[in-house]
């Protein structure tokens, strides 16, 4: 996934439509665009246009389809390329922007959902007759209507008064000048005037095919939908992002991190494009349907408003947050991987049934692949490209246990069994077991290795290889260039041997950030006010996470880390998160909203984030019990990632 093209980006996004997190915004979409072909066919027949559907019609609801595309492209984009590559720019902010956003929006939604079911029309009209009686001309509905937009102002900009107050002073001035206090009824009178006659431009010009001004609510409502709605973030998906966290290096970088967005997010538009041209089938329907319209109205309007109210709370962003992890993660990691493979040619298609149920998968040779084998899933499967004559090693190792009893066959390109053998068979050595070591590739095409656990274990964890063949040794044989080395060597007098210490010290990790190294020390202030060192950590399994309240990504894996600790903490492990560009206030909401209980620390100056080279957030560094660095991931980490880390950590610690 390292190479990632823009047709590669492209195949993603449309892939994601189908992912659990976007089932949110489908509701909502087509509630949207369902209330406006509703409304739009109702006004036709009350303004007597021709029944026929246009092609300027049909045109017209395409234009409404591509842009709403547009409107959460713009918003996606952005916030991608903020909350990665600038994130020490935007930082916090764009999650309180996105927020805001959301709550305006869905007030804005919410209107939109009263004036399509045609509540508006009707609640103006009693308010003109109702204005002889004196409503209108009264002071008091304007100092009441000021009261409730002016809370609504400040609910919609968090309760901030610093942003809050000045607009509610320009809403106040502008309404005493244009005559709401002076003379309320001519100022309401004018003010329902103007606003049917833009809601009713609107529709002529929907009518018409035209459809600018609908155009432009089209796109507001889907940078509205866009703030609500979180996307999954596969592997592919997270690679992009991983490319706009490097950005900042060069205009160039920001422009392919940005290219990148763009075509995912171009890719997820058009599935929703194609279903604004299948319901705009549904106008004759509806026109068949004109003696019921009324009830479709209502309908329709109420669904927008339900909608409206689940993007103004955020439960509409909660709802797609929890389509994101657990089991609906994993299998977003299978659509894309799956999808992407047959893409690539790495899967044929009558192996998308399998890989998508998560029993095949698409891997390269030498590269790892881990599973687990359980009793309701025996048998896992992968598929890879080989050419004739390659030699292959088949390798098997366990991730957290010894290795059970196994069984690994290998079919050839034509389906046929080309070899199978066991744990008996196979050459162990540093208990990695290797059922085929050296075997010849008879052509070229896509070979399938099915591994069963043939023991009486409920379920191992397991990592399997297909890599280029390598010398391997049994364990109770020793290679002759290593015997004739040993012979060969002369032992060492006690003058040429170093001091006890001096050995020590030289077998000590030297400090670094790959692999094997020790990870660099520091102390930091919780934000629980206690001063915790790295060395303390020592005797536990550290997992170091570097993280954002802003960071979209970070919100996803938290709840994951967070079961994780509740899991293995008694046994050792430690979480040390680990924020920057933030505020406590805003980690204190955070750790109070996703209940989390291991430690959480703000790094002000930057300076450990600097010391362990973070460029992206998530990043994280997993250490043994001596503080040396086991694995680094950049990235968000899936519960399935995570599980896998921490139970080879254990193993080896």
């Amino acid at each position: 996934m390292e190479n990632v093209t823009i047709g590669l980006a492209l195949v993603a996004g449309i892939l994601s439509f189908i992912s659990p997190c976007v089932l949110p915004l489908v509701p909502a979409y087509i509630g949207y665009m369902g209330g406006r072909l509703t409304h739009n066919v109702s006004r036709q027949a009350a303004t007597g246009t021709v029944a026929t559907v246009s092609l300027a019609l049909r045109l017209q609801m395409l234009l409404h389809g591509i842009a709403f595309v547009l409107g959460f492209t713009i918003v996606f984009v952005l916030i991608g390329l903020f909350t990665t590559a600038l994130s020490s720019l935007a930082g916090q902010h764009v999650s309180a922007f996105t927020e805001i956003l959301g709550r305006v929006g869905g007030m804005v939604i919410i209107f939109f959902g009263f004036q399509f079911m045609g509540v508006l029309p009707r609640f103006f009209a009693w308010l003109r007759k109702k204005g002889q009686a004196g409503i209108l001309d009264n002071i008091l509905f304007s100092i009441a209507f000021t009261m409730l937009a002016s809370a609504l102002i400040y609910w919609a900009f968090l309760e901030q008064a610093a942003v809050a107050l000045p607009l509610i002073a320009v809403l106040a001035v502008t309404l005493f000048a244009k005559g709401a206090f002076a003379e309320p009824a001519n100022f309401w009178h004018g003010a329902m005037d103007r606003l049917e006659s833009l809601l009713y431009s609107d529709t002529r010009a929907d009518i018409g095919g035209s459809g600018r001004d609908g155009l432009l609510g089209s796109t507001f409502m889907g940078m509205v939908f866009s703030a609500g709605w979180t996307p999954c973030i596969g592997p592919l998906l997270g690679t992009i992002l991983t490319v706009a966290a490097a950005s900042g290096a060069s205009s160039g970088d920001i422009a392919q991190g940005m290219l990148l967005l763009t075509a995912y997010s171009i890719g997820l538009g058009i599935p929703f494009v194609i279903t604004a041209l299948l319901m705009n089938s549904a106008q004759g329907l509806l026109r068949r349907l004109q003696r019921h319209m009324h009830k479709i109205e209502l309908l329709s309007g109420t669904l927008l408003i339900a909608i409206g109210l689940l993007v103004a709370s955020g439960q509409l962003q909660s709802l797609s947050q929890t389509f994101s992890r657990g089991e609906f993660a994993d299998f977003t990691f299978r659509v894309e991987e799956c999808g992407v493979g047959f893409f690539n040619g790495e899967l044929d298609l009558s192996h998308l049934g399998a890989c998508l149920g998560g029993s095949l998968a698409p891997v390269a040779i030498n590269q790892s692949a881990s599973g687990i084998l359980a009793p309701d899933k025996p048998q896992q499967e992968y598929l890879f490209h080989g050419e004739t004559g390659r030699k292959i090693d088949f390798e098997v190792r366990s991730v957290n246990e010894d290795v059970p009893d196994f069984e690994l066959i290998l079919f050839g390109p034509s389906e046929e069994e080309l070899a199978r053998a066991g744990k008996a068979d196979s050459l162990e050595s540093d208990g990695r077991y290797y059922p085929l070591a050296g075997f010849e590739l008879p052509s070229d095409g896509k070979y399938r290795v099915a591994l069963r656990n043939t023991s009486a274990a409920d379920t191992s964890r397991f990592r399997v290889k297909a890599r280029d063949a390598e010398a391997i040794a049994r364990p109770d044989s020793t290679p002759p260039e290593a015997a004739d080395a040993q012979s060969s060597e002369p032992a060492l007098s006690d003058d040429a041997m170093n001091s006890f210490a001096d050995i020590a010290a030289d077998l000590e990790p030297a400090v670094g950030l790959a692999a094997g190294n020790r990870a660099p020390a520091f102390t930091i202030e919780t934000l629980d006010g206690e001063d915790l060192a790295l060395s303390s950590l020592r005797d536990q399994v550290v997992l170091l996470n570097f993280w954002g309240t802003w960071c979209g990504p970070c919100r996803r894996e938290m709840p994951e880390f967070q079961k994780a600790y509740e899991e293995w903490h008694e046994r050792g492990l430690e979480i040390l998160a680990i924020a920057y560009n933030d505020t406590e206030e805003a980690m204190f909401s955070f750790r109070d909203e996703f209940a989390l209980s291991f430690p959480l620390a703000l790094d002000d100056s930057g300076e450990i984030n600097e010391s362990y080279g973070i460029q992206t957030r998530p990043s994280s560094y997993l250490l043994d019990r001596d503080g040396v660095i086991l694995a680094r991931h950049f990235g968000i980490m899936t519960e399935a990632q995570l599980s896998e880390m921490l139970h080879e950590a254990f193993a080896q610690t």
